[in-house]
């Protein structure tokens, strides 16, 4: 693995797009075979539910948009950037899965909530709207 970690251009366009056109909710991320640069894995629209089912026993980095009602009722919506490495993930690519997170986090704006799931109970629908009304 080398130390700088690309991102592929597509990869930014997509979270735009999710951001800012709302025609799609959720954007996953991979790393390629040698580590070394973030390629766009699926945009598209998925439910919670969907997504859930999706994640693949390979980490990913999702950017998903939640929809949620909020306590007075009101319809709101959050982007949640997530680091996703299941267990029995290699140490090479828990590295640099947290490297290329870590410079997502602070190169995409308006991200609403950070959540690093290793399980998918970290990413239970209740869990990340309570999150997401803090």
């Amino acid at each position: 693995m080398t130390s700088a970690i690309s991102v592929e251009d597509r990869c930014i366009d997509a979270f735009n797009e999710l951001q800012s056109n709302r025609h799609i909710t959720t954007v996953l991320y991979r790393l390629n075979d040698n580590l070394d640069t973030l390629i766009l894995d699926y945009e598209g629209n998925l439910t919670h539910d969907e997504l859930l089912r999706t994640l693949p026993s390979d980490p990913r980095l999702v950017a998903y948009e939640l929809c949620f009602a909020d306590r007075d009722g009101s319809r709101r919506a959050a982007i949640v950037l997530i680091s996703w490495s299941p267990q029995g993930v290699s140490p090479e690519q828990m590295a640099a899965y947290a490297a290329v997170y870590v410079a997502l986090r602070d190169q995409l704006g308006g991200i609403d909530l950070f959540v690093e799931a290793m399980r998918q109970s970290d990413l239970e629908y209740d869990r990340l709207v309570r999150a997401a009304r803090t």
